[in-house]
């Protein structure tokens, strides 16, 4: 038997907290180290922000280790406000998790807000690096992160589409790496713009000798003439907000089952609270 008599109902209570923050703890270790690994190794967000600078990466680490540290602490409240029974850190608990829910919904608020303002910053970010930093002498990181990119993401550019100056037709109206080429070997774009670099189709990719007459040795507005299957055409922010617009549903859906979970276990803290005698301690 429960020390405090507990109903079947307040055992069930009990054990459905005490496991909900054993859920949540592992998931804010798993914030923690992500966020730790995420500032001290050298992996696909340190390569990003290469290019954007490392204030997002910076931002991005401590915002999730802070997240982890704060999950941590609540977890701990809960699962030791249930399996001890005890009503003031249950009572934490809930306000801890209330504050949280409340910080998610105003920092949401906050960043669809001031999203053309962000979008702005890593839109500047990444015209700078493709013009003044790509193919440049000792930006070999800048160049490579670039090129992972494009590849990746099957992009070219900045943002825009095939009839875009920013997207594929950037490189030869804005960047440094086209003006320095010798002359007489230039390419309109990088190979890393390309589907395919063996043969000749690297030469009709990047506008090479005999393939004057389309994209993207000839200029934008582009019609079905002068289009070129080799060449991605996408600029690559363009590319990375299409992927999110497909995949917002999931998004919104994760965001909205991490909120009922969130109120579910306020809920249950509250319940199991008035099933707790006011006498009882550790």
């Amino acid at each position: 038997d429960d020390k405090m008599g507990l109903s079947r109902f307040g055992k069930f209570l009990k054990y459905s907290v005490f496991l909900f923050n054993v859920i949540i703890l592992v998931a804010g270790c798993c914030l923690l180290g992500f966020g730790v690994y995420s500032r001290t190794t050298d992996n696909q967000l340190t390569q990003i922000s290469v290019i954007l600078g490392d204030f997002y990466n910076y931002i991005f680490s401590m915002a999730l280790m802070a997240s982890g540290v704060i999950v941590i602490v609540i977890s701990f409240f809960g699962c030791c406000g249930a399996i001890k029974e005890v009503k003031c850190m249950l009572g934490t608990f809930f306000l801890l998790l209330l504050i949280m829910l409340v910080g998610m919904m105003v920092g949401g608020i906050i960043a669809y807000v001031k999203k053309d303002d962000i979008s702005g910053r890593v839109l500047h970010e990444l015209s700078a690096s493709l013009n003044e930093s790509y193919g440049m002498s000792g930006q070999q990181e800048v160049t490579d992160t670039w090129n992972l990119m494009q590849r990746f993401l099957e992009c070219c550019g900045v943002y825009g589409g095939v009839n875009s100056t920013t997207s594929w037709a950037y490189y030869r109206e804005y960047s440094l790496w086209y003006r320095n080429q010798t002359k007489g070997l230039e390419q309109y774009v990088p190979d890393s713009c390309c589907r395919n670099v063996f043969g000749n189709n690297r030469t009709k990719c990047v506008g090479g000798e005999g393939y004057e007459g389309i994209i993207p040795a000839a200029w934008p507005p582009v019609g079905s003439a002068l289009e070129n299957d080799l060449l991605f055409t996408e600029g690559c922010y363009t590319a990375i907000m299409d992927i999110l617009a497909q995949n917002t549903k999931i998004l919104a859906g994760v965001a909205a089952g991490i909120a009922v979970l969130m109120v579910l276990g306020m809920v249950f803290a509250v319940c199991l609270c008035r099933r707790i005698k006011d006498d009882i301690f550790f």
